[in-house]
């Protein structure tokens, strides 16, 4: 690679010169050495090259060597987070180019300054800094410094969402950069746009921006400048649930960082990806990624990273009811950002605890955790951040059912997001706002608000608010009576979860429906639904989402009427073969769910269960998984001591059983019928059904039939 063949040239001339005492040339050696390993995030050994030329500097007395050494370790401390050492080091390197008059590497310096400002939330400072740099840039008339510094107060602003002031900055960059043939800054700055736009819901607008900034390091051959434009184009198509380009550009990133030893970026891709799976549900996936991306943070001791990372875990096992290890993640993550002052990362962790906290109903925690953020966030300037825990704090008042406290700090948070053109913002505090009023029985309100929602959601193409909008609305409508227009806006909904990739959702959009299908009389609908809803739900192994189908599920099957019409329509010529294959899928499912019902002793859910499964199979003509099932349904009265009906299913069973010359079955059922004597102590019957046991096996010579060939899952009694 170009950074190994640099690293042997240099290393090459480092030999030389200090073969021949040239201690400056020695020094300027090992300055550019740090270099390579620096663009490497080798920086363990940058730094102690840094540190050797800075000896030899300090030795032959050159303090513009000496300043420039300190301004490398600032560079590197700043990529680590070790932002107090890089201040400590920029801020000597001022005073050495102020001393000696040096305008240039003074203004550079207060650049560098700016960046570890800004990385610690101190705005107010990197916006000092940023226009003295600009000063000097323009007094001397170095047009690129200016663009730089013009850049610096552009970021400045974009992280407290002075969006007007930070896009002129941005804009007035470029401009300089492009007029003077400098495209590499030029792609720079339009990264830096990107993100401003991106920062503001302007999606398309980022996109753009990103793309133009692509093209530009893709012609001028510059990798690291084209792969980062990858990587902030992930950032716009995550954010807009894009999944599949999402990921298609955070595994290029990924390539390309790796390929060209960027440690760094490789672990920043990597974030991005489990971000990806994280929004598709694909749980162990993003584990893997941001583990990965931690271990990288550790390795180059990359302080922000770390705490990024683990942020990150913390989210993912949150979603995952791992709630011990996700509040143990979150700490540590607030413990680092705070460790390294960087407020926003730790009002951030803040944020995450208080959801955290929202969803273990510890409200008294939330609301301080949310409490702490949303100060952190007013104090440093960030009004995004502070709308953000105010749309938070809104949602554990609403928990509550506290609604004055819940209206006026979304109402502040609505207001705020307005202000700073944070349309998505905007929508989430309206749709949050709506189901207050919704909760009021402040219909018309609620209708507007959730409309207004919608209206935003489906502007910036958000396909997971677009959804939750017209799902809001959906309940609305047909709390009315208006189940047309109910059915209409749950099926957008259910569209939109889908093209979000969002299963939770889906499933429970798909409950609502059933609910309009079933008070319209579409029973074959009403059933496909709360069938999909069961299906996802024991995919996700989710215990709400599998409860919630059973009871209506089980009433379709238990209604004579109903059970006809549903069993007559997959028997038609043409459509048997693949929905009975389904049926039978679907059967073991419920099944085995019903298994694990029976042992957390949830009689009732495993009652419901083995009696679908069983439906299902007698409606897919698997007489084997129907016996199966109705001998688990007769172990479980046998559990609850209602022998009778026990005897009655295996009785059933074992009829099955006989019916297709099943031995093994007619066997299994029979020791549950001695079972169930035996604990009648009625010792006549238990003899009668042993006796027929015995002479089964004399016909057979004990050699059983083949068991139940069903896919995947084993299907066993339970």
């Amino acid at each position: 690679s170009k950074h190994r063949e640099a690293e042997g040239a240099f290393r090459e001339a480092h030999g030389v010169h200090s073969r021949m005492g040239d201690h400056r040339g020695t020094a300027y050696a090992l300055e550019r050495l740090a270099r390579i390993y620096h663009a490497q995030s080798r920086f363990k050994e940058a730094e102690e090259a840094l540190w050797k030329a800075h000896e030899i500097f300090s030795r032959i007395g050159k303090d513009i060597g000496i300043a420039d050494t300190l301004h490398g370790l600032g560079s590197i401390y700043h990529a680590q987070s070790r932002h107090r050492e890089a201040e400590e080091v920029l801020s000597k390197a001022h005073e050495i180019h102020s001393r000696i008059g040096s305008e240039l590497g003074t203004a550079h310096t207060l650049d560098s300054l700016g960046s570890i400002y800004r990385a610690q939330s101190r705005y107010r400072e990197a916006e000092e800094v940023c226009w003295k740099a600009h000063e000097i840039h323009s007094r001397i008339g170095n047009q690129v410094g200016t663009a730089d510094s013009l850049r610096g107060l552009g970021e400045t602003y974009d992280a407290q969402a002075r969006n007007k002031e930070a896009e002129q900055a941005l804009g007035e960059a470029h401009e300089i950069y492009s007029r003077i043939g400098n495209d590499r800054s030029a792609a720079n700055a339009l990264c830096s746009l990107g993100e401003s736009y991106y920062a503001q819901s302007r999606y398309t607008e980022a996109e753009e921006a990103v793309r133009k900034a692509h093209e530009i390091h893709s012609h001028i051959g510059n990798d690291v400048g084209t792969t980062d434009a990858l990587h902030s184009l992930g950032k716009i198509y995550r954010i807009q649930l894009k999944n599949r380009e999402g990921e298609e550009a955070f595994r290029k990133a990924h390539e390309t960082y790796s390929r060209i030893g960027d440690r760094a970026g490789t672990a920043h891709a990597l974030e991005g990806l489990g971000w990806i799976y994280y929004t598709q549900s694909r749980h162990w996936e993003a584990e893997e990624a941001l583990r990965k991306a931690h271990q990288i943070h550790s390795r180059i001791s990359d302080e922000m990273g770390i705490a990024n990372a683990l942020h990150g875990l913390g989210t993912i096992y949150r979603v995952q009811s791992r709630e011990r290890e996700a509040e143990e993640f979150l700490w540590k993550a607030h413990e680092i950002h705070s460790r390294v002052g960087n407020h926003l990362g730790t009002a951030n962790a803040l944020d995450s605890l208080g959801h955290l906290y929202r969803v273990q109903s510890r409200y008294k925690d939330a609301e301080q955790a949310l409490g702490e953020a949303h100060e952190i966030h007013s104090r440093i300037g960030h009004d995004q951040g502070a709308a953000n825990a105010l749309d938070g704090l809104g949602q554990i008042y609403l928990a509550q059912s506290r609604y004055k406290e819940a209206e006026e700090a979304l109402w502040k948070a609505h207001q705020i997001h307005s202000r700073i053109g944070h349309d998505l913002g905007t929508a989430n505090a309206s749709l949050s706002l709506g189901h207050i009023y919704h909760a009021e029985s402040r219909n018309l309100e609620a209708e507007k608000l959730l409309r207004e929602a919608h209206r935003i959601y489906s502007l910036l193409d958000h396909a997971m608010g677009t959804g939750n909008s017209s799902r809001r609305l959906g309940t609305l409508f047909s709390e009315r009576g208006q189940f047309e227009e109910a059915q209409s806006l749950f099926c957008q909904a259910l569209s939109e979860y889908k093209r979000a990739g969002s299963c939770f959702s889906r499933a429970e959009v798909l409950f609502d429906i059933a609910g309009v299908y079933c008070i319209r009389g579409n029973y074959l609908q009403e059933e496909e639904s709360l069938t999909e809803a069961l299906t996802i739900g024991i995919r996700l192994k989710n215990d709400r989402l599998q409860e919630a189908p059973l009871e209506p599920l089980a009433q379709i099957f238990r209604f004579k009427s109903k059970y006809s019409v549903t069993l007559a329509a997959p028997l038609q010529t043409g459509a048997t073969c693949q929905q009975m294959s389904g049926d039978i899928r679907r059967g073991v499912a419920l099944h085995n769910l019903g298994r694990g019902f029976l042992v957390e002793g949830k009689f009732k859910q495993a009652e419901n269960s083995y009696s679908l499964a069983r439906a299902l199979f007698s409606r897919a003509r698997e007489a084997r998984g129907e016996a199966c099932a109705i001998r688990s349904l007769g172990t479980l009265f046998t559990l609850r001591s209602r022998l009778g009906t026990a005897a009655q299913y295996f009785a059933q069973a074992r009829c099955i059983s006989v019916a297709i010359s099943d031995r093994d079955g007619e066997i299994r059922a029979l020791g549950c019928l001695m079972g169930v004597c035996l604990l009648q102590r009625s010792l006549a019957g238990l003899r009668s059904y042993c006796v027929e046991a015995l002479k089964i096996y004399d016909r057979t010579n004990g050699i059983q039939a083949k068991s139940l060939p069903l896919p995947r899952e084993h299907l066993q009694d339970s």
